[in-house]
Protein backbone atom coordinates (compact mmCIF):
# COMPACT_ATOMS: atom_id res chain seq x y z
CA UNK A 1 0.00 0.00 0.00
CA UNK A 2 0.96 3.77 -0.53
CA UNK A 3 2.88 5.13 2.25
CA UNK A 4 0.51 8.14 4.08
CA UNK A 5 3.44 10.54 4.49
CA UNK A 6 1.49 13.08 5.75
CA UNK A 7 0.53 11.32 9.03
CA UNK A 8 3.80 9.36 8.97
CA UNK A 9 6.85 10.80 7.57
CA UNK A 10 9.22 8.80 9.44
CA UNK A 11 12.70 9.63 10.96
CA UNK A 12 14.61 11.72 8.40
CA UNK A 13 12.59 11.72 5.80
CA UNK A 14 10.62 15.20 4.26
CA UNK A 15 7.48 15.74 2.09
CA UNK A 16 6.81 17.32 -1.07
CA UNK A 17 4.63 18.07 -3.81
CA UNK A 18 5.42 16.18 -6.71
CA UNK A 19 2.96 16.91 -10.22
CA UNK A 20 0.32 17.33 -7.65
CA UNK A 21 0.97 14.05 -5.56
CA UNK A 22 2.73 14.37 -2.01
CA UNK A 23 5.62 12.43 -1.96
CA UNK A 24 7.89 11.23 1.36
CA UNK A 25 11.40 10.97 0.21
CA UNK A 26 14.65 10.15 2.16
CA UNK A 27 18.14 8.73 1.33
CA UNK A 28 16.06 5.41 0.89
CA UNK A 29 13.75 6.54 -2.25
CA UNK A 30 10.63 8.21 -2.25
CA UNK A 31 7.14 6.98 -2.17
CA UNK A 32 3.61 8.60 -3.60
CA UNK A 33 1.20 9.12 -0.65
CA UNK A 34 -1.30 8.57 -3.11
CA UNK A 35 -3.48 5.72 -4.81
CA UNK A 36 -3.15 3.67 -8.05
CA UNK A 37 -4.78 6.39 -10.58
CA UNK A 38 -3.23 9.93 -9.31
CA UNK A 39 -2.47 11.97 -12.68
CA UNK A 40 0.73 14.27 -12.78
CA UNK A 41 0.96 16.49 -15.55
CA UNK A 42 4.18 17.03 -17.00
CA UNK A 43 4.62 20.35 -19.31
CA UNK A 44 7.27 19.55 -22.60
CA UNK A 45 8.56 22.48 -24.75
CA UNK A 46 6.08 24.48 -26.58
CA UNK A 47 3.53 24.02 -23.31
CA UNK A 48 2.42 20.88 -24.97
CA UNK A 49 0.77 18.37 -22.15
CA UNK A 50 1.38 15.04 -21.27
CA UNK A 51 -0.21 12.76 -18.35
CA UNK A 52 1.04 9.92 -16.54
CA UNK A 53 -0.64 7.80 -13.90
CA UNK A 54 1.05 6.49 -10.42
CA UNK A 55 0.85 3.08 -10.67
CA UNK A 56 1.00 1.60 -6.41
CA UNK A 57 3.17 -1.39 -5.97
CA UNK A 58 1.45 -4.58 -5.60
CA UNK A 59 1.62 -7.91 -6.81
CA UNK A 60 0.62 -10.25 -9.79
CA UNK A 61 1.18 -13.61 -11.64
CA UNK A 62 3.34 -12.80 -15.26
CA UNK A 63 2.80 -14.66 -17.92
CA UNK A 64 -0.68 -17.12 -19.26
CA UNK A 65 -2.67 -19.86 -18.18
CA UNK A 66 -2.51 -23.03 -19.76
CA UNK A 67 -5.76 -22.55 -20.43
CA UNK A 68 -5.77 -19.26 -22.12
CA UNK A 69 -6.98 -18.80 -25.87
CA UNK A 70 -4.03 -17.69 -28.22
CA UNK A 71 -1.17 -18.11 -25.32
CA UNK A 72 2.45 -18.74 -26.72
CA UNK A 73 5.57 -20.36 -25.74
CA UNK A 74 7.12 -17.54 -24.79
CA UNK A 75 5.05 -16.20 -21.71
CA UNK A 76 5.52 -19.33 -19.34
CA UNK A 77 6.26 -20.47 -16.85
CA UNK A 78 3.98 -18.41 -15.00
CA UNK A 79 5.92 -16.39 -12.37
CA UNK A 80 5.25 -14.50 -9.57
CA UNK A 81 5.99 -10.88 -9.28
CA UNK A 82 5.78 -8.33 -6.71
CA UNK A 83 6.85 -4.72 -7.16
CA UNK A 84 7.67 -2.92 -4.24
CA UNK A 85 8.46 0.38 -5.84
CA UNK A 86 5.25 2.41 -7.56
CA UNK A 87 5.93 4.74 -10.66
CA UNK A 88 4.46 6.57 -12.81
CA UNK A 89 3.20 5.46 -16.44
CA UNK A 90 2.31 7.40 -19.58
CA UNK A 91 -1.62 7.77 -19.51
CA UNK A 92 -1.41 7.13 -23.37
CA UNK A 93 1.62 6.39 -25.56
CA UNK A 94 4.18 9.04 -26.38
CA UNK A 95 2.53 10.92 -29.13
CA UNK A 96 3.66 12.75 -32.16
CA UNK A 97 3.21 15.57 -30.75
CA UNK A 98 4.81 15.00 -27.32
CA UNK A 99 7.77 13.82 -29.24
CA UNK A 100 8.26 16.76 -31.43
CA UNK A 101 8.06 19.22 -28.70
CA UNK A 102 11.33 17.07 -26.81
CA UNK A 103 12.94 16.14 -29.56
CA UNK A 104 12.44 18.63 -32.47
CA UNK A 105 10.96 16.13 -35.58
CA UNK A 106 7.99 15.08 -35.98
CA UNK A 107 7.34 11.42 -37.98
CA UNK A 108 8.14 12.62 -41.02
CA UNK A 109 11.53 13.64 -39.79
CA UNK A 110 11.84 10.88 -37.91
CA UNK A 111 11.56 8.70 -40.62
CA UNK A 112 13.54 10.70 -42.91
CA UNK A 113 16.62 9.66 -40.03
CA UNK A 114 15.89 6.01 -40.22
CA UNK A 115 16.13 6.04 -44.42
CA UNK A 116 19.45 8.26 -44.09
CA UNK A 117 21.17 6.21 -41.20
CA UNK A 118 23.89 5.45 -42.64
CA UNK A 119 25.36 3.39 -39.48
CA UNK A 120 25.42 -0.58 -39.97
CA UNK A 121 23.48 -2.23 -36.82
CA UNK A 122 23.38 -6.17 -35.83
CA UNK A 123 19.60 -7.13 -37.67
CA UNK A 124 18.97 -10.27 -38.52
CA UNK A 125 21.94 -11.70 -37.51
CA UNK A 126 24.09 -9.25 -39.94
CA UNK A 127 25.55 -5.68 -40.16
CA UNK A 128 23.28 -3.64 -41.94
CA UNK A 129 21.66 -0.09 -42.22
CA UNK A 130 18.41 0.62 -40.77
CA UNK A 131 17.05 1.33 -44.41
CA UNK A 132 17.84 -2.28 -45.99
CA UNK A 133 16.97 -4.23 -42.57
CA UNK A 134 13.10 -2.30 -43.61
CA UNK A 135 13.64 -2.89 -47.26
CA UNK A 136 13.32 0.83 -47.77
CA UNK A 137 14.44 3.18 -50.08
CA UNK A 138 14.94 7.22 -50.18
CA UNK A 139 12.96 7.42 -53.26
CA UNK A 140 9.69 5.95 -51.97
CA UNK A 141 9.98 7.76 -48.53
CA UNK A 142 6.35 8.75 -48.42
CA UNK A 143 5.06 5.30 -48.88
CA UNK A 144 6.27 4.39 -45.64
CA UNK A 145 4.40 6.54 -43.36
CA UNK A 146 0.54 6.27 -42.14
CA UNK A 147 -1.33 9.17 -40.28
CA UNK A 148 0.96 12.54 -39.12
CA UNK A 149 -1.55 14.10 -36.65
CA UNK A 150 0.12 15.27 -33.40
CA UNK A 151 -2.55 13.18 -31.25
CA UNK A 152 -1.63 10.06 -33.09
CA UNK A 153 1.05 7.53 -31.31
CA UNK A 154 4.96 8.64 -32.78
CA UNK A 155 5.94 5.32 -34.39
CA UNK A 156 9.04 5.00 -36.34
CA UNK A 157 10.89 5.00 -32.73
CA UNK A 158 13.45 2.43 -32.42
CA UNK A 159 14.45 1.28 -28.50
CA UNK A 160 17.59 3.36 -28.60
CA UNK A 161 15.16 6.38 -29.65
CA UNK A 162 13.24 5.94 -27.39
CA UNK A 163 15.84 5.89 -24.55
CA UNK A 164 17.07 8.94 -25.65
CA UNK A 165 13.58 10.70 -25.38
CA UNK A 166 13.83 9.67 -21.88
CA UNK A 167 17.21 10.59 -21.03
CA UNK A 168 16.44 14.22 -23.11
CA UNK A 169 13.04 14.99 -21.16
CA UNK A 170 15.00 13.44 -17.91
CA UNK A 171 17.50 16.77 -18.30
CA UNK A 172 15.14 19.10 -18.67
CA UNK A 173 13.01 17.94 -15.95
CA UNK A 174 15.76 17.70 -13.84
CA UNK A 175 17.46 21.26 -14.78
CA UNK A 176 13.86 23.01 -13.92
CA UNK A 177 14.15 21.33 -10.35
CA UNK A 178 11.07 19.04 -10.75
CA UNK A 179 12.23 15.72 -10.29
CA UNK A 180 12.94 14.47 -6.63
CA UNK A 181 16.25 12.95 -6.27
CA UNK A 182 16.40 9.35 -7.77
CA UNK A 183 13.65 9.90 -10.32
CA UNK A 184 14.26 9.34 -13.90
CA UNK A 185 12.17 9.24 -16.91
CA UNK A 186 12.68 5.79 -18.96
CA UNK A 187 10.79 2.73 -20.28
CA UNK A 188 8.74 0.92 -17.88
CA UNK A 189 10.24 -3.15 -17.44
CA UNK A 190 8.27 -5.50 -18.66
CA UNK A 191 6.77 -6.39 -15.01
CA UNK A 192 5.67 -2.69 -14.75
CA UNK A 193 4.17 -2.94 -18.34
CA UNK A 194 2.03 -6.08 -17.64
CA UNK A 195 1.07 -5.19 -14.25
CA UNK A 196 -0.10 -1.92 -15.27
CA UNK A 197 -1.95 -3.33 -17.91
CA UNK A 198 -3.09 -6.14 -16.22
CA UNK A 199 -4.64 -3.09 -14.02
CA UNK A 200 -5.55 -5.87 -10.98
CA UNK A 201 -7.49 -8.27 -13.82
CA UNK A 202 -5.68 -12.04 -14.40
CA UNK A 203 -8.36 -12.69 -17.89
CA UNK A 204 -6.38 -12.66 -21.08
CA UNK A 205 -7.46 -8.84 -21.32
CA UNK A 206 -8.43 -6.33 -18.96
CA UNK A 207 -11.44 -5.90 -20.43
CA UNK A 208 -14.19 -7.12 -23.44
CA UNK A 209 -15.15 -6.84 -25.90
CA UNK A 210 -11.94 -6.63 -27.29
CA UNK A 211 -13.30 -4.03 -29.76
CA UNK A 212 -14.24 -1.60 -27.44
CA UNK A 213 -10.56 -1.29 -26.00
CA UNK A 214 -8.48 -2.13 -28.60
CA UNK A 215 -6.97 -1.00 -32.55
CA UNK A 216 -6.16 -4.24 -33.78
CA UNK A 217 -6.24 -6.03 -37.31
CA UNK A 218 -10.10 -6.79 -37.17
CA UNK A 219 -11.10 -3.68 -36.46
CA UNK A 220 -8.21 -0.88 -37.44
CA UNK A 221 -9.85 -0.42 -40.78
CA UNK A 222 -12.98 0.62 -39.66
CA UNK A 223 -13.69 4.19 -40.85
CA UNK A 224 -10.10 4.54 -41.23
CA UNK A 225 -9.49 7.93 -43.84
CA UNK A 226 -6.18 8.51 -45.16
CA UNK A 227 -2.37 6.15 -45.85
CA UNK A 228 -2.06 3.57 -44.00
CA UNK A 229 -1.61 -0.51 -44.20
CA UNK A 230 -3.14 -3.22 -45.37
CA UNK A 231 -4.42 -5.70 -42.20
CA UNK A 232 -6.10 -8.48 -41.75
CA UNK A 233 -10.02 -7.45 -42.11
CA UNK A 234 -8.71 -6.61 -45.59
CA UNK A 235 -8.57 -2.91 -45.59
CA UNK A 236 -6.60 -0.15 -44.93
CA UNK A 237 -5.56 0.56 -41.63
CA UNK A 238 -2.88 2.68 -39.23
CA UNK A 239 -2.31 4.63 -36.17
CA UNK A 240 -5.13 5.88 -34.63
CA UNK A 241 -5.41 9.25 -32.03
CA UNK A 242 -4.79 7.50 -28.64
CA UNK A 243 -7.33 7.38 -25.90
CA UNK A 244 -10.23 6.53 -28.60
CA UNK A 245 -11.13 3.31 -26.77
CA UNK A 246 -11.87 2.23 -23.33
CA UNK A 247 -9.18 2.68 -20.73
CA UNK A 248 -8.63 0.02 -18.09
CA UNK A 249 -9.23 0.44 -14.69
CA UNK A 250 -6.20 2.09 -13.73
CA UNK A 251 -7.03 4.53 -16.61
CA UNK A 252 -4.14 3.72 -18.55
CA UNK A 253 -5.28 3.96 -22.60
CA UNK A 254 -4.26 1.83 -25.76
CA UNK A 255 -2.48 -0.71 -23.35
CA UNK A 256 -3.80 -3.14 -25.67
CA UNK A 257 -3.65 -2.45 -30.01
CA UNK A 258 -3.01 0.74 -31.75
CA UNK A 259 0.88 0.57 -31.58
CA UNK A 260 3.21 -2.02 -29.95
CA UNK A 261 5.40 -0.31 -26.87
CA UNK A 262 8.92 -1.07 -26.38
CA UNK A 263 10.02 -1.97 -22.52
CA UNK A 264 13.02 -1.37 -20.96
CA UNK A 265 13.83 -5.40 -21.04
CA UNK A 266 16.06 -7.59 -23.15
CA UNK A 267 13.94 -10.31 -24.21
CA UNK A 268 14.27 -13.35 -22.66
CA UNK A 269 12.97 -16.84 -21.04
CA UNK A 270 10.81 -16.12 -17.75
CA UNK A 271 12.36 -17.46 -13.83
CA UNK A 272 9.26 -18.97 -12.92
CA UNK A 273 9.33 -19.08 -9.22
CA UNK A 274 8.73 -16.38 -6.95
CA UNK A 275 10.61 -12.65 -8.01
CA UNK A 276 10.91 -8.91 -6.65
CA UNK A 277 11.39 -6.55 -9.24
CA UNK A 278 12.74 -8.00 -12.17
CA UNK A 279 14.65 -6.05 -14.73
CA UNK A 280 15.38 -9.29 -17.73
CA UNK A 281 18.10 -10.76 -19.02
CA UNK A 282 21.43 -9.29 -18.27
CA UNK A 283 22.33 -9.29 -21.86
CA UNK A 284 20.73 -10.48 -25.48
CA UNK A 285 19.43 -9.67 -28.81
CA UNK A 286 16.32 -8.27 -28.94
CA UNK A 287 14.40 -5.72 -26.49
CA UNK A 288 10.76 -6.34 -25.54
CA UNK A 289 8.15 -4.84 -27.06
CA UNK A 290 4.09 -5.25 -25.53
CA UNK A 291 0.30 -4.59 -26.04
CA UNK A 292 0.14 -5.34 -30.16
CA UNK A 293 -0.68 -3.35 -32.68
CA UNK A 294 -3.36 -2.12 -35.26
CA UNK A 295 -1.48 -4.54 -37.47
CA UNK A 296 -1.79 -7.31 -35.66
CA UNK A 297 -3.93 -10.18 -34.34
CA UNK A 298 -6.45 -10.47 -31.32
CA UNK A 299 -3.69 -13.07 -29.79
CA UNK A 300 -1.32 -10.27 -29.45
CA UNK A 301 -3.84 -7.76 -27.67
CA UNK A 302 -3.66 -10.15 -24.72
CA UNK A 303 -2.00 -8.86 -21.28
CA UNK A 304 0.84 -11.82 -21.52
CA UNK A 305 1.33 -11.11 -24.98
CA UNK A 306 4.88 -10.27 -25.61
CA UNK A 307 7.34 -9.77 -28.34
CA UNK A 308 11.14 -9.11 -29.01
CA UNK A 309 12.89 -7.01 -31.89
CA UNK A 310 16.06 -5.75 -32.33
CA UNK A 311 16.74 -2.51 -30.33
CA UNK A 312 17.56 -0.32 -33.47
CA UNK A 313 14.56 -1.52 -35.57
CA UNK A 314 12.17 0.67 -36.49
CA UNK A 315 8.38 0.60 -37.82
CA UNK A 316 5.44 1.78 -38.49
CA UNK A 317 3.58 -0.41 -36.15
CA UNK A 318 6.10 0.02 -32.95
CA UNK A 319 6.09 2.96 -30.13
CA UNK A 320 6.33 3.44 -26.86
CA UNK A 321 5.52 4.78 -23.58
CA UNK A 322 6.86 6.77 -20.95
CA UNK A 323 7.40 5.71 -17.39
CA UNK A 324 9.10 7.74 -14.66
CA UNK A 325 10.77 5.77 -12.00
CA UNK A 326 12.99 5.05 -9.05
CA UNK A 327 16.56 4.60 -9.73
CA UNK A 328 15.54 2.61 -12.60
CA UNK A 329 18.04 -0.65 -13.92
CA UNK A 330 20.48 0.65 -16.48
CA UNK A 331 20.45 -1.76 -19.28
Amino acid sequence: MPVDARAHPGPGRRLLTFGGVLVACSVFGCAAAQSTGVPRHVELPGKIGLEMVWISPGGFTMGSPASETGRRADEVPQTRVTLSKGFWLGRTPVTIGQWQAVMGRDVRGQLGRVIDDDTLYELDGKRQTKRDYMRFSREHAAEYLAGEGADLPMYFVSWDDAMEFSRRLTALERDAGRLPSGYEYSLPTEAQWEYAARAGTSTATYAEPLDSIAWYSGNSADGYRGKGFAVASGGIGGPRVVAGRRPNHWGLYDMAGNVWEWCRDWYGSYPGGSVIDPVGPATGAARVNRGGSFGSSAADQRSASRAGNPPAEASAYRGFRLALVYLPATR
